[in-house]
Formats: structure tokens, sequence, C-alpha cells
């Protein structure tokens, strides 16, 4: 396996600079003043806004040698140990591991989530759906790795459709499962991902159909598939 050299990326980082300089001091704008007049502490919103900005970006581009140095150092560590007790297995990481390969299809991804997201948050009202504030947490990581791999696959054009697509999901989702979560006793409470999402609402609905007898089915079924995968002669994949 070929691990990526640490280096630093000036481009991206730059072009992260500017993006967020951009988002930020639009935010601070139409915000109210009294709120950012509290935050800056009586400086100059514009200067605080691209401060703000900058401190984003160091952390993105900490997070970035972080994973290269995870990569470097880490993976090889385990690798005696995994040969050992699961061959030809592969290492599972998390999403971040994927930003090196494409700095500026992460800037693309998130911003194209930003505003899947937030054109969400303004049509939850039309489908009577309680109103998900949008959050940049999920925006980013989730819309800077869908980013990465629709422009391996669909080039600048999918990474701009598959953003939009992602951003809407990670608020459409979550309101959807919010009043299954009151159900359950969590009033109010969500997931801002869309994979909990997903199976929040697939195991609220099951047990509003089908009670407890719904949910018990669907652990015994995993139980099975858990069972019969553990047993079954592992077939070795040629990557």
């Amino acid at each position: 396996m070929r691990y990526p050299q640490i280096f630093i990326n000036h481009s991206g980082t730059i072009s992260t600079a500017i993006v967020m300089i951009i988002i930020y001091i639009l935010t601070f704008l139409f915000a109210d003043s009294a709120v950012i007049g509290e935050m800056s502490g009586g400086d100059n919103i514009v200067m605080f806004a691209i401060t703000q900005a900058l401190t984003f970006t160091a952390g993105f581009v900490i997070v970035l040698q972080g994973v290269r140095m995870m990569l470097a150092e880490i993976v090889p560590a385990f690798k005696g140990i995994s040969e050992k007790i699961v061959p030809d297995s592969k290492p599972a990481l998390d999403v971040p591991v994927i930003f090196p390969y494409g700095p500026n299809s992460v800037l693309v991804g998130f911003v194209a989530s930003v505003v899947g997201g937030f054109l969400m948050f303004l049509l939850l009202p039309l489908f009577n759906l309680p109103v998900i504030i949008p959050g940049l947490i999920p925006l980013f990581f989730v819309g800077a790795g869908s980013g990465v791999l629709a422009n391996a696959t669909g080039g600048r054009r999918g990474t701009i459709i598959s953003g939009i697509i992602n951003g809407a999901l990670l608020i459409l989702l979550p309101a959807i499962l919010l009043p299954l979560l009151g159900d359950l006793g969590f009033t109010n409470s969500t997931f801002g991902d869309s994979d909990f999402a997903v199976v929040g609402i697939v195991l609220g609905y099951f047990y509003n159909w089908f009670g407890k007898v719904g949910i018990y089915g669907i652990v015994a079924i995993l139980v099975a598939y858990f069972v019969y995968s553990a047993l079954r002669p592992a077939k070795k994949i040629e990557v």
C-alpha cells in the first residue's frame, strides 16, 4: 500500500482560506449585530470574521496533517497484527483520510453541501416538518468526503450535484427522525448524520408498525447475518 507523503498543499490552504473568509463575512454581516458585537468583544466585525475564517483554515490544515501522519505511522504499525488476526484485511479509517487526495474537491463539496442544507432549511416549513438549523460540522466533513468521491467518478458537475443532495439530506432526514425520537423519550433530539438518521427512521417506523416484535425481529436478522458471515469461508478479493 502506498501512503501519501507529509507535505502542505499551499494552493488548497489558500483556497480554503479565501472561501471561508467570504462565508464568515457574509454570515456575520447578516447576523444580529448585538450578538456579533458580543462575540467579537467590540472589535471590527469584518476583521473578526477574517480572524475566525483563518482560525478555521488553520484547524483544517492541522486535521489534514494529522491524517497524513496517522496514515504514515499508525497503519503500518498495525499491519503485522492485522495479517495474523484478519488476513487480507483493509484498514477502516475516518473520512478525513481521503481529503488529501482532492483538496479542491473538499472545498467544492463543502460549499455545495452548505447550499443544499440551507435550501432544505427553507423548504422544511412547507412540508410541515420540524425546522433543523444546518450544522457546519456534518456539512463540512460529510460534504467534503462526498466531494472527493464524487469528483473521482462524476467530475465537477458530480461534485456540485452530490454536495447539494448531501446537504439537503443532512437536514431533511433528521427532521423526519425528530418526531420518532420524541416517541422514545428523546423529545427535540435528533442526529446530524444521514447514516444515523436512516437507521433511526427505519427502527422508529418498525416500532410504530410492529411494536417490540419488529425491533426484536431486526435484531434477530442482524445476529443471524453476523453469525453466517463469521462461519462462511472467507473469499479472497483481488484489489
